[in-house]
């Protein structure tokens, strides 16, 4: 049996686009100013596809805010290019690395999510700098679209 260490230390060697859930095929919706640029191309080669389209919905939408104040709108105009069982990352500034157009949110994003009618279920490393926080459409709603 696995050890909880041992667990551990198998994620943290776990690429990050996998800890993403990315897998081939999806469509992923890359949203924000601010996008990292290596990590937008790792996730595209392994979605081995185009961006979604205009009116294709997403099953993973990477959001970079620039401040507190635009993310409920836009989680809220986002959750509806969502599928139903789809996630939304928002990623900002781990503590102690705020800079322009990366805030640091820390737990202020759960609410912010919760205005706009998402539950969030997971938060990821993605850099030595950025974060993520996986918001999700609550699965009582996920056919009331």
């Amino acid at each position: 049996m696995e050890t909880e260490a041992q667990r551990a230390r198998r994620y943290a060697a776990q690429d990050v686009v996998d800890k993403l859930g990315v897998k081939p095929g999806d469509a992923v919706l890359f949203e924000g100013t601010k996008k990292d640029a290596d990590l937008v191309r790792r996730i595209r080669m392994k979605a081995g596809r185009p961006p979604a389209r205009a009116a294709e919905q997403a099953d993973i939408v990477m959001y970079w805010p620039t401040s507190a104040k635009e993310v409920t709108p836009a989680l809220r105009r986002l959750r509806a290019r969502m599928t139903p069982a789809g996630g939304l990352w928002v990623i900002t500034a781990k503590r102690d690395k705020a800079r322009a157009g990366r805030p640091y949110l820390g737990s202020d994003v759960i609410g912010l999510g919760l205005a706009a009618r998402l539950v969030d279920n997971k938060i990821c490393g993605v850099s030595d700098t950025d974060t993520a926080m996986r918001f999700v459409i609550r699965r009582s709603e996920r056919t009331k679209r």
